[in-house]
C-alpha cells in the first residue's frame, strides 16, 4: 500500500479533514495534545483514545477531555510488550472503524500507527529521541508527517525510519515548547493540600522505558540530603508503586491526584529523573535541576547545557538549595530561559496551523522574493540561537554561499550578536545575549507591523 500524502486523494485533490483521531500512550502527550483539542474542538470532531499508564487518563480527566481507554503498557519483557501490541490493535481497529477519523495524531504509538496505516488513514507523529530506534523503525515509515525539532539532522531521522524529507515539519526547540505561551488555568495543586512554598516538585525516573539501565538511587538520595535540611516541601509524583514506598519512606508528599496544569508550573524549583518533566520546567522558566544518569537522548544533552545537571547526590542537592536560598539566582535562571524560550517554536501552534491548511484551497504557486540583507542577518543569528553551529552548517540553514557568510559573521562577531566557540570538533558560532535580544526585537517590529 503506497503512502499517500496527508490531507490529499488519489487525484491529487485535498481530502478533507472532519474528524481526528487522537491516540496518547504517555502522560506527555495528553498534556502536548490537550490545548490543540480545546482550541480544536469547535471546528472538527475528536476521537481520543488513552492507554491506562502512568495517569494518562488522569490528566485528561483533570483536562475534562473525553477519551476511550484501548490497550496497555507491555513493561519491560518484549513478550509482553507483543502481547501488548496484539491486543492494542484487537481493541483499536473496531473503535476506529466505526468512528471512520481522517486523521491520526500521535507522538508515536505503535499499536495505534499501524491501525491507521491499514484503514488508510494518515498519521502524524512527533520525533524527540533516537534511543528507541526499534519503535521508530515501527512507526516513522508509516508516518505521513514528522514534527522533529532542529537538535536532529535529516540524517539521524533517516536512521531512524523517517524516509521522505518533506515529510517533516521541523521547529526550534523542545517538544515541550507546548508551554510556551500558554496560561496556567488550574489552582495550585500544593496549596489544596496544604503546602506553602518552597515547594520542590521531584519526578522519578522512567523505570519502564526500553533505554532505562539498571536504577540507580542518585535522586533518592539528593532528596534524603535536601528533606534534612528541612528549607522546602518535598513533593514526588511517582510512576510506580515502589517509586511511591521508596520517597514516602523519605518523608516526601505525594501527588496523588492529576493537575490540569504540568505540576511543575506551581512548584519553586523542580528536580527529577524525568526528561520531558525536566524540559517543561525549563520551559516555564522553573530553576531546574537533572540528576539523570543514564545516557542522554539528543534533546536532554542540549537541556543540560542551560540548567544544573549532576549525578553525584550531595552536588544535586547543592544545586537545589541554592536556588531556595538564592532569590536573585531564581530570578537569572527564569530570564536566561526566558530569553531562550522567546526564540523557540510551539509544535502545537505548527501543528494547528498544518491541520488548518488542509480545509484550505491550494494556492496558486508564487515565485519566491529575494530576502533583504536585514532579513539574512536575522536568519543566521537565528541558525545559532539554540545551539552552536559549524559554518557549514549555518550555510545551509540560513541558505547563503561560503563567500557571504564570511563577511556576514565578520560583521556580526564585531556588534557582539554571535560569537566564536572553538573546540576540539572545530569552529562552531552561537548567538549572544545581544543576539537573541535583537532577534526578539525583530519579532517584535514585524509583528506589530504585518501581524
Amino acid at each position: 500500500m503506497a503512502i499517500q500524502p496527508e490531507g490529499k486523494t488519489g487525484m491529487g485533490r485535498r481530502r478533507k479533514v472532519k474528524k481526528i483521531w487522537v491516540a496518547m500512550s504517555t502522560p506527555f502527550q495528553a498534556n502536548f495534545f490537550a490545548p490543540l483539542i480545546k482550541e480544536l474542538e469547535g471546528e472538527y470532531e475528536f476521537l481520543v483514545t488513552a492507554r491506562e499508564h502512568d495517569r494518562i487518563t488522569s490528566i485528561l480527566t483533570a483536562k475534562r477531555i473525553e477519551y476511550l481507554t484501548v490497550g496497555r503498557h507491555g513493561g519491560r519483557s518484549l513478550t509482553n510488550k507483543l502481547e501488548a501490541y496484539a491486543d492494542g490493535i484487537r481493541e483499536m481497529l473496531p473503535i476506529v472503524q466505526k468512528e471512520a477519523p481522517d486523521l491520526l495524531l500521535t507522538e508515536r504509538w505503535p499499536e495505534a500507527v499501524r491501525v491507521a496505516f491499514g484503514l488508510d488513514i494518515p498519521s502524524w507523529g512527533i520525533f524527540y529521541d533516537e534511543r528507541e530506534t526499534h519503535v521508530n523503525r515501527m512507526v516513522f515509515p508509516l508516518v505521513s508527517r514528522v514534527f522533529s525539532p532542529r537538535f536532529y539532522s535529516f540524517q539521524e531521522l533517516f536512521q531512524n525510519g523517517v524516509t521522505d524529507p518533506e515529510s517533516v515539519v521541523w521547529f526550534n526547540g523542545f517538544h515541550t515548547c507546548y508551554l510556551k505561551g500558554e496560561s496556567l488555568s488550574g489552582s495550585n495543586p500544593y496549596r489544596r493540600i496544604g503546602l506553602n512554598p518552597p515547594v520542590l516538585f521531584v519526578r522519578p525516573e522512567p523505570e519502564f522505558a526500553s533505554f532505562f539501565p539498571k536504577h540507580e538511587p542518585t535522586l533518592e538520595r539528593a532528596v534524603r540530603i535536601i528533606q534534612k535540611s528541612g528549607k522546602a516541601n518535598l513533593v514526588v509524583l511517582p510512576r510506580t508503586d515502589l517509586q511511591r514506598h521508596r520517597y514516602e519512606s523519605l518523608g516526601a508528599t505525594i501527588l496523588d491526584s492529576s493537575v490540569e496544569d504540568s505540576p511543575v508550573a506551581h512548584a519553586d524549583v523542580t528536580l527529577g529523573a524525568a526528561e520531558t518533566m525536566l524540559m517543561e520546567s525549563f520551559i516555564l522558566g522553573k530553576p531546574t535541576v537533572s540528576s539523570i544518569y543514564w545516557t542522554p537522548s539528543k534533546p536532554v544533552t542540549e537541556l543540560h547545557r542551560y540548567v544544573r545537571h549532576s549525578t553525584e547526590p550531595g552536588e544535586v542537592a547543592e544545586y537545589v538549595e541554592r536556588f531556595i536560598d538564592d532569590d536573585e539566582e531564581k530570578m537569572a535562571f527564569a530570564e536566561k530561559a526566558s530569553l531562550l524560550v522567546r526564540n523557540m517554536d510551539n509544535p502545537v501552534r505548527l501543528m494547528i496551523n498544518e491541520i488548518r491548511k488542509l480545509s484550505e484551497e491550494e494556492p496558486a504557486e508564487v515565485s519566491p522574493r529575494r530576502r533583504s540583507q536585514t532579513e539574512i542577518l536575522i536568519d543566521i543569528i537565528q541558525s545559532v540561537s539554540l545551539t552552536p553551529l559549524r559554518p557549514t552548517h549555518i550555510m545551509k540553514s540560513a541558505n547563503i554561499s561560503y563567500n557571504e557568510l564570511k563577511k556576514i559573521v565578520e560583521t556580526l562577531e564585531r556588534r557582539r550578536l554571535i560569537a566564536e566557540e572553538n573546540t576540539l570538533g572545530g569552529k562552531f558560532y552561537q548567538a549572544t545575549s545581544e543576539g537573541l535580544r535583537l532577534i526578539e526585537d525583530y519579532k517584535g517590529v514585524k509583528d506589530r507591523l504585518f501581524a
